[in-house]
């Protein structure tokens, strides 16, 4: 059987809702089915990537480290979307060395060649 390509979108900041935490558990479940997984942070989704993030106070798990841990389960990318970047990150943010920089075109492609696409 192929695997199929997942696109996960998280679009979501880290602790407003579950969202971002539901996106991280289907990255994490189709790659341990091993389907092929890219993760694309957009829009408010790119804020899970300031670091130095206390969600112990609210009782959760650091979106930050669930996201460095996803090349240990073989989710294949993990990119950022340079707009987004530049709306909600500061100058000085330095990403993880993990994350690759898209553009709209690039996203276009990926989105493209997926088969399937799920945003949170």
């Amino acid at each position: 059987m192929d695997k199929q390509r997942f696109l996960i979108m998280m679009r979501s900041s880290p602790y407003g809702s579950h969202q971002a935490r539901a996106a991280i558990d289907v990255a994490l479940t189709a790659a341990a089915f091993e389907q092929a997984v890219s993760v694309v942070l957009i829009d408010d989704g790119v804020l899970q990537l300031v670091p130095a993030q206390d969600s112990k106070a609210a009782g959760l798990k650091s979106i930050p480290d669930m996201l460095s841990a996803m090349t240990l389960y073989e989710v294949e990318d993990l990119f950022a979307h340079t707009p987004s970047i530049e709306q909600h990150l500061q100058a000085d943010n330095a990403l993880p060395d993990d994350v690759k920089v898209i553009d709209d075109v690039s996203l276009k492609t990926l989105v493209a060649a997926a088969d399937q696409v799920m945003v949170f």
